[in-house]
């Protein structure tokens, strides 16, 4: 049977968005995102953090202090023992055009292709656009949480009309509620 998977993002999903974040004394891990990890672990999915990182491309973080940032969030899931099966980050800026930055799916298969995943049964999590089309990409379900930036995505959508199309949340741990029990318990 194949797995299902959730896709978040990291910055204004899981930790709060600091534009840029290079200093791990600020890394801070938002309200309910613990709770929300932990309820889609008991419900049997896999859980990957997929993020762009331009700020390293850009040069405005260097290797270390991102380096730093990602073991400092590592952390603080290990201290509330939050396991992720896998990190995926893109350094490119948009000026790039590659294809593994968000929406694009190139991270997605280099990296967790030794997984047997249903696409159709995985959802992607973030506050920005590029996470939600990335589910449109992938074949999932696309889910804007309101944390972050996800207000201001919100407000996007709907001068789009297209915001009918993604579920909408308040929080990663409202978003996990709603999720189907996938019975297959990932440890």
């Amino acid at each position: 049977m194949k797995l299902a998977a959730i896709f978040l993002d990291r910055d204004g999903t899981l930790i709060e968005d600091q534009h840029y974040p290079k200093d791990p004394d600020k890394v801070k891990l938002l309200p309910n995102a613990v709770e929300g990890l932990r309820l889609l672990r008991e419900k049997g999915y896999l859980l990957f953090v997929v993020s762009n990182q331009s700020g390293v491309g850009r040069g405005l973080i260097s290797d270390l202090e991102f380096k730093k940032v990602h073991e400092k969030f590592c952390a603080h899931l290990s201290d509330f023992q939050c396991r992720v099966d896998g990190f995926a980050y893109c350094f490119h800026t948009p000026e790039d055009k590659c294809f593994c930055r968000k929406p694009g799916i190139e991270l997605i298969p280099k990296t967790f292709g030794e997984h047997s995943i249903s696409w159709e049964d995985s959802f992607t999590v973030g506050d920005k656009m590029c996470d939600l089309e990335l589910a449109d990409n992938l074949g999932g379900k696309g889910c804007l949480v309101l944390t972050g930036k996800g207000s201001e995505t919100l407000s996007e959508l709907q001068r789009k009309m297209g915001y009918n199309k993604y579920q909408i949340f308040s929080d990663l741990l409202a978003m996990a509620q709603t999720v189907p029990d996938r019975k297959i318990k990932v440890s």
